[in-house]
């Protein structure tokens, strides 16, 4: 595609991403070349003309976020007596790798395959279990709740580069994305105690990833952008409300 040609293109980025869901509202901005040439696309790739030189950037940007918040509110016109216990399990972990590697001969061409693999895992698990009961003459709330949460982000690059009769590139886009989100909650009310349990949960489990190939000619140069993004988060906010306003 020569330089002139770009007033008549709609073209303004190469088409070599891959992408899930949508990702307006994570700030996933992916850097844009200085504009000297058009943007080429997989089937442009073969195109670049004379240019000599070969420049890569990898970029590889993960998000990772755990947050749980747990509140009980009571409400009685007696004393209460309040068990609670939390076990808060969270494990996070990411693994970045980039390799690069290529050869130099005598054709005038090159190959360039880039091989992108992105795994994310999310696991959140919930239980809660609440009971109300009379002892002695005092009401005890107690409460147990266990949160485990397990999130994993892996995101490799591989760009290789070698001899050909021509310049083409060859783009590999691997994602996989796991989600697994398990509430599970239990209310007794024992000893026939006129008690209201409202338990409201919000939980946010979600992973979203974005990879993007793109690659264009300028100055006598050949410049090659691999951006990946990664993001992954547990937002769980869990208000446990006991009403024992029918006690007398």
């Amino acid at each position: 595609m020569e330089p002139d040609e770009r007033g008549e293109s709609d073209q303004s980025e190469s088409d070599l991403g891959a992408d899930q869901g949508d990702f307006a509202d994570n700030d996933f901005d992916l850097p844009e070349h200085d504009g000297s040439d058009a943007p080429i696309s997989k089937a442009d790739v073969a195109d670049f003309g004379e240019a000599d030189d070969l420049e890569i950037d990898v970029d590889q940007e993960s998000d990772l976020d755990d947050e749980t918040d747990l509140g009980v509110t009571l409400i009685s016109p007696k004393p209460v007596e309040v068990d609670l216990d939390t076990e808060i399990d969270q494990h996070g972990e990411m693994d970045q790798d980039a390799d690069v590697s290529g050869e130099v001969g005598e054709d005038e061409g090159r190959d360039i395959g880039v091989d992108t693999d992105q795994r994310l895992e999310v696991d959140h698990r919930l239980h809660l279990n609440i009971e109300v009961s009379e002892d002695d003459g005092a009401i005890v709330v107690k409460v147990v709740a266990e949160v485990e949460d397990d999130v994993e982000i892996e995101s490799d690059v591989d760009v290789d580069v070698g001899n050909g009769d021509e310049y083409s590139l060859d783009p590999d886009i691997n994602q996989d994305t796991e989600i697994d989100d398990n509430i599970d909650v239990d209310v007794e009310i024992r000893d026939d105690l006129d008690a209201d349990v409202d338990v409201e949960i919000t939980s946010l489990v979600d992973a979203l990833s974005k990879a993007v190939i793109d690659a264009w000619e300028a100055n006598d140069s050949i410049e090659l952008d691999v951006v990946l993004h990664d993001w992954a988060t547990i937002d769980s906010d869990i208000d446990i409300i006991v009403d024992l306003g029918g006690l007398a």
